[in-house]
């Protein structure tokens, strides 16, 4: 086979124009090391010239070589064929994506610094083409779903009022949905993304239309597979949206802008760890092997001897910041399960956004962030003592039930900032050298909660109404049950969705066709256990614009983010133990109004869409029911989710009422229900088909369940 080799230049300090380019066998280890960064290049530069000199080896080396590509040939077809997991198999044979070809250059992520915030509004129109890949984001070969063959996603920078069109065609093995994570969608509900309460999935082989305009928000938000944990696979991106008062409402200016997104990363694909979570007998939520940041990071091979494992094409994230200057990095947490404590080295910074709500400035020396929050950091790159630093993304282990897991270096990614000069020539990532700066002093968190958001002020004062028309007490909890499956539960309700017929579906034909059953419970505000089965279908509804109270208490030892589609609510409080009352809010009973000598407690609280429930803790919202259509709260724990810890809301009956469904979306629910259900999570259903035979005193049950004897 044959061989090149660089011609070699000598090295003069200071003068990039004449670089050392080789690489030697005797210094693999150290070179190795060096080309850990990568990402975006940090000033524009010449690149270096080289030759290319062939070399004619034996005979044997070539057929050594021969030998060698085809067993690694093999093994990935392997690989694919036995572990691609699906509820139903398939002869299709999944795309084993050349080594980095499926990696998104980070500059995608870097946001456009001549954007137009007062552009004429726009549509802005997308192609998606949904397909399952083999790649090895950390150097781990696994399954992976993605958009257009790239992970992660594609970034969708907007402005307010813009509409977005993404034509999304389903060519993987699964059905698969997107929701907007944070989107309004008001009048668009059944763009809603939700599989099974807004739409029907898409089947694979088939198309779907998502168009919606994004109006009365701005800011950091993501969109993500909602059909299983499919964002655990890849199916996720970025989506920004400017305000025309953005300049205004972003306090610090700055000079960068980009998107930083954290993933608690999997080496299994999702629908495997899902059946595996969801079994009889199971308590555990599957932890991850490592993270990532936006889709980089790299592992040590040695350290994972039974996986498929090629660290080569992996890098180091890094981010070239200019020096003496702000750069606002939006964080968003894409994960499944994991928080996250992100730090700078030797760097204070201010937190300047939440969830899309700008904020006015507190510092922080670390922020901690849950699946699915968004927060926005100012950093100024001002510090003498260094030009590279180090950026900490940590997962926080000590939530977990074996907070030993995943293991020392694992559980932490990182990445290189690094201090640029305006006007400076390029230095090639090869020759840079890793930073040598030092962590904050603090401890790490052992608790998964929000940060202390009552010292967070939004920029844009909103007060929360005064009053609520309604209160509603919600316990929240995995129990197990029947068959020994651990399930979510609100109150007495563990959710599970129809594919065939999503609620908003069948919400709608219900009122439209003066169905007695709906209409009879039309008027009705609070919980409709009349349209709706009450066990595994848990609807709270209203007619008109109400003010709506949740207090959710929760009964587990884990933490739950919640979040609301459709919605920002107010944050009243949160914290430990139980909930307190009212009266510890400032406010009457009930929350019907304001306590004397508390007239403030409403003026400006944080408002967002993901908020927390601590172990053991109390979480207090307030939302305005104005936004027609059925909307999705649940913990924003995938395991957890999917295990049934969520519920809807049926908002604005009377408008819903007038509604039709478009026919595309009645279209998607035409796929054979088989199709619909493949990549979604097992049903409970499968337990029916246990058959018990008696034999004496012992119990022998066939199908997926062990054997066990009777006391």
């Amino acid at each position: 086979m044959d061989s090149h080799q660089y011609e070699h230049a000598p090295r003069h300090s200071g003068d990039f124009d004449h670089l050392e380019m080789q690489e030697r066998d005797d210094d693999f280890e150290e070179e190795t090391q060096q080309r850990l960064l990568a990402g975006e290049d940090v000033e524009a530069t010449d690149e270096p010239d080289y030759k290319v000199e062939w070399h004619l080896r034996t005979i044997w080396a070539v057929l050594a070589s021969i030998l060698a590509a085809g067993l690694v040939f093999t093994a990935l077809v392997l690989f694919t064929k036995h572990f691609i997991v699906s509820d139903n198999p398939s002869d299709e044979v999944m795309e084993v994506s050349g080594i980095g070809s499926f990696r998104r250059p980070a500059s995608d992520y870097i946001l456009d610094p001549a954007w137009s915030f007062d552009a004429e509004r726009k549509v802005r129109a997308y192609k998606w083409t949904i397909t399952d890949i083999v790649g090895n984001p950390d150097g781990v070969f696994r399954p992976m779903l993605t958009i257009n063959g790239l992970f992660p996603g594609p970034l969708i920078e907007c402005n307010e009022g813009d509409t977005i069109v993404i034509d999304v065609d389903n060519q993987s093995v699964n059905a698969t949905s997107i929701h907007f994570h944070g989107i309004y969608q008001n009048g668009t509900n059944w763009m809603d993304g939700t599989a099974g309460i807004t739409q029907c999935p898409i089947a694979p082989k088939r198309k779907f239309r998502y168009e919606f305009t994004v109006t009365g928000q701005s800011g950091s938000y993501y969109y993500h597979g909602h059909q299983g944990v499919q964002a655990s696979d890849g199916l996720y991106g970025p989506l920004v949206i400017h305000g025309r008062d953005e300049k205004d409402l972003q306090k610090i200016p700055y000079e960068t802008d980009r998107v930083i997104m954290l993933q608690d990363y999997y080496h299994d694909i999702g629908s495997k760890l899902l059946v595996s979570a969801l079994e009889p007998g199971s308590e555990t939520s599957p932890i991850p092997n490592g993270a990532l940041i936006n889709g980089l990071n790299q592992r040590d091979c040695s350290e994972l001897p039974h996986r498929m494992c090629d660290n080569s094409s992996c890098s180091r994230p890094f981010f070239g910041l200019t020096a003496n200057a702000n750069h606002r990095l939006r964080f968003v947490n894409v994960g499944a399960f994991a928080w996250f404590q992100v730090s700078v080295d030797e760097h204070k910074f201010a937190i300047t956004e939440a969830d899309g709500t700008d904020l006015i400035p507190a510092y922080e020396t670390r922020l901690m962030i849950s699946p699915a929050q968004r927060y926005s950091m100012i950093l100024n790159t001002n510090l003498s003592s260094a030009d590279s630093f180090w950026l900490r993304a940590k997962m926080v282990t000590h939530c977990w039930k074996n907070p030993d897991l995943p293991g020392l270096g694992a559980d932490e990614v990182q990445a290189v900032i690094q201090y640029t000069k305006p006007g400076g020539r390029k230095i090639p990532k090869s020759l840079m050298s890793l930073p040598s700066s030092e962590n904050w002093k603090q401890g790490m968190e052992v608790q998964c909660r929000d940060m202390n958001t009552t010292s967070y002020v939004p920029a844009s004062v909103e007060p929360a109404p005064a009053a609520a028309d309604f209160s509603y007490y919600l316990r929240s909890n995995l129990e197990i049950g029947d068959w020994r499956l651990e399930r979510g539960f609100f109150n007495t309700s563990t959710l599970r969705p129809n594919l065939q017929q999503p609620t908003l579906h069948r919400s709608v034909e219900g009122l439209t066709s003066r169905n007695q059953t709906f209409t009879a419970s039309s008027s009705l505000n609070g919980v409709n256990s009349v349209a709706y089965d009450l066990k595994n279908d848990f609807v709270i509804q209203h007619t008109g614009i109400k003010t709506v109270d949740l207090i959710i208490q929760n009964f587990d030892e884990g933490n739950h983010p919640m979040h609301l589609h459709g919605h920002k609510f107010y944050v009243l409080g949160q914290g430990h133990g139980m909930f307190p009352g009212y009266e510890f809010l400032g406010l009457q009973p009930e929350g019907k109004g304001i306590l004397d000598g508390h007239e403030g407690a409403l003026d400006n609280l944080i408002r967002r869409d993901v908020a927390t429930a601590e172990g053991f803790g109390w979480l207090a919202l307030r939302f305005i029911a104005d936004n027609p259509g059925v909307w999705a709260f649940h913990c924003h724990m995938a395991w957890h989710s999917e295990a049934g810890l969520a519920m809807q809301f049926l908002s604005r009956v009377d408008e819903v009422a007038q509604w039709e469904i478009p026919q595309a979306n009645s279209e998607l629910c035409t796929a054979n229900v088989e199709e619909l259900e493949k990549g979604a999570a097992p049903k409970d259903s499968i337990c029916d088909d246990i058959v018990v035979e008696f034999q004496g005193n012992r119990t022998v049950e066939s199908g997926n369940f062990s054997e066990k004897t009777n006391t």
